[in-house]
């Protein structure tokens, strides 16, 4: 038996016609294969490589939703998946950028079609194979690539919900979420902040979301020489809070009897816990005691990645202070695929 969530927190943008694939492989940080219907991760950058917006991108040639729209064929189109709150103004990155390219951009309404993800509730939380996309014909979705466990999407009209869920148990969006941020997965503009990081910072680089062999496309020149020749010191990692003094577990776990509220304390800065309290990073989100911290990898977990000795000791503590004075402890995990995919230490310049 499947979960299935329904994602509100996102909408859908329509591209149809012949040139959108030239279209979207300028503007986006994937791969677009105008002859594969396999769907994909990607991000849309600024000119400094700086992260807009996170999206899948769905083919649709070939699917009931692509016909009903008078679609032939031989007729690109494509569905872009993203951050709800941010529809309108992706809409009108698109349209700035559009200048007399042959294609039809609409912003889908509210519920016209809706995103769902699917995933296996034995899934573990270390590495494995992701499941692949469902293979029911004439619906929409794809595997989610961005991590192991993530399970799948679906894009989804009202009336087909029951046909293509009826082996899923329909659950809430928070139990999706605290699925991602024990994955350390994150998802819109409130976790990805426009404008003010670099998709490495993120985790797009290693969530299958950036093609470093493709062409041109805005925001390529500085994220090509990030990948080659920086090194990448903070990135999102999954995060626990805990009552100071309490024991910590040695993998992120959420408890659903904790009294913690992790939402409090969004937007924190995260400190080693001594005389100084130096800021190792910060908490970008949270659902009880789990959320997402965007940390600094040497000072706060294990990893090595330059040549430089590491200042991390696992004898240290690491605190957050709410608005109102509350203080709890913090924890960062590196899970199996983040660990993984860093690479070997070696001479690099310096990236923040």
């Amino acid at each position: 038996m499947c979960a299935a969530a329904k994602l509100t927190t996102r909408r859908l943008i329509s591209l149809h016609g012949a040139e959108t694939p030239k279209f979207l492989q300028g503007i986006i940080t994937n791969n677009v294969r105008p002859e594969s219907m396999s769907g994909f991760y990607a991000a849309f950058l600024t000119a400094q490589g700086k992260v807009l917006h996170d999206t899948f991108v769905y083919p649709t040639v070939g699917s009931e939703w692509h016909k009903q729209q008078g679609g032939a064929e031989d007729d690109a189109g494509y569905l872009l998946e993203v951050d709800a709150a941010q529809a309108d103004i992706l809409m009108k990155h698109l349209k700035r950028h559009k200048l007399r390219s042959k294609f039809k951009l609409r912003l889908l309404d509210e519920g016209e079609l809706d995103v769902w993800n699917l995933w296996k509730e034995e899934d573990r939380w270390t590495a494995h194979g992701t499941a692949s996309a469902q293979q029911t014909a004439g619906i929409i979705g794809t595997s989610d690539p961005r991590a192991p466990g993530m399970g799948q999407r679906l894009i989804l009209p009202e009336k087909k919900k029951n046909e293509a869920l009826q082996d899923s148990e329909e659950t809430t969006l928070d139990a999706y979420t605290i699925r991602r941020y024990l994955r350390g997965v994150p998802e819109g503009q409130m976790e990805m902040p426009r404008d003010e990081v670099l998709p490495m910072n993120c985790n797009i680089d290693i969530m299958n979301g950036i093609d470093f062999k493709k062409g041109c496309y805005v925001g390529q020149e500085l994220t090509i020489r990030t990948h080659h020749t920086g090194v990448v010191r903070r990135r999102i990692l999954p995060i626990t809070l805990y009552e100071t003094g309490a024991g910590v577990s040695e993998k992120p776990e959420y408890d659903p009897a904790t009294t913690i509220n992790a939402g409090e304390f969004v937007g924190a800065d995260i400190k080693k816990d001594d005389k100084r309290k130096r800021s190792t990073g910060k908490i970008i989100a949270g659902i009880g005691n789990v959320g997402l911290g965007m940390c600094r990898l040497e000072q706060m977990t294990d990893l090595k990645i330059t040549a430089e000795p590491s200042p991390f000791s696992p004898e240290e503590r690491f605190v957050a202070l709410a608005g109102d004075g509350a203080e709890v402890g913090v924890k960062a995990f590196v899970p199996d695929w983040v660990r993984g995919s860093i690479r070997e230490p070696k001479q690099q310049k310096r990236v923040e």
